[in-house]
């Protein structure tokens, strides 16, 4: 008989309820400031993150091998014959490479694993579909099919207010980041088809950035698509509830809907105040 467990990495920004449910695994990203490395979600939170962001900016790095052997052998004990291990982008973490060779090495399961070639909280939708997918009673191999048409049919999108991160984590030049400050412009920023980021439009000010996200969606969206929708915001619940407000206003409502806090491995490079939304058809 067949014992799924979901395994994913912390920058998949799963729903906190989905946390806490049997049979799901997280993987801590490391969170490095000069003096101490935490563990993502475990030993620090996001709070933490974005509190401390005008006094260090911390580097970020994947999970340690000591941390992914230990989910394993939590895993094994737990008496789980197959893992669905869904990875953040390649594009943009070395993780689903590195814990490719663990899984690959490990003759205790049957093992999937996927690059979703998404970020946050659209990586986490795509666990959320197939936990409840396993939870159905569906098979590993019916799951395993279903996650990869969901990873073809993914979007996320982020609007942040702020260049400053970005250009302090060396992502964008100092006169692009000086522009922006006296322009107000705030970039949305999405993953192209191989998973690493691209600048979609440069809204000016979060407000405007909003109505181009919700362009985006409705461009994305078919008459009859079921989906799931997952709003993520940079200790800015507020801007999230309003940007959940204005799908709805617009018809667009997911079959099940989640506001998650951006964790670290985000936040750090886009500084609080974001808002972001994914949507992933199931």
């Amino acid at each position: 008989m067949e014992k799924i467990a979901v395994l994913v990495d912390s920058c998949c920004d799963l729903p906190k309820e989905y946390l806490k449910k049997t049979g799901v695994f997280e993987l801590p990203m490391q969170i490095a400031y000069h003096d101490k490395t935490y563990l993502d979600r475990v030993d620090i939170s996001a709070e933490e993150v974005y509190r401390n962001l005008p006094v260090e900016i911390p580097k970020t790095s994947l999970p340690s091998g000591d941390s992914i052997q230990k989910a394993l052998d939590e895993i094994a004990q737990a008496g789980y014959t197959h893992i669905l291990s869904i990875s953040v982008s390649s594009g943009l973490s070395g993780t689903f490479n590195f814990l490719k060779v663990f899984l690959d090495d490990d003759d205790r399961f049957t093992t999937k694993y996927f690059d979703t070639k998404q970020v946050a909280i659209a990586s986490g939708l795509i666990a959320v579909e197939a936990k409840k997918q396993v939870d159905d009673g569906k098979s590993f191999d019916e799951i395993a099919a279903h996650v990869e048409k969901m990873i073809a049919h993914a979007m996320v999108y982020f609007c942040i207010p702020t260049l400053t991160y970005l250009r302090a984590g060396g992502r964008i030049s100092a006169v692009a980041s000086a522009v922006g400050g006296v322009l107000k412009l705030a970039p949305i920023i999405t993953c192209k088809p191989d998973g690493t980021y691209t600048i979609a439009a440069k809204a000016r000010g979060m407000k405007k950035g909003k109505k181009l996200m919700l362009g985006y969606a409705q461009d994305f969206l078919d008459e009859g698509d079921e989906y799931l929708i997952g709003i993520g915001h940079g200790d800015n619940e507020e801007g999230g509830l309003s940007m959940l407000d204005l799908l709805h206003e617009n018809g667009i409502k997911g079959k099940r809907e989640f506001i998650e806090q951006v964790g670290p491995a985000l936040g750090v490079h886009t500084g609080p105040g974001l808002i972001g939304i994914a949507v992933v058809k199931i």
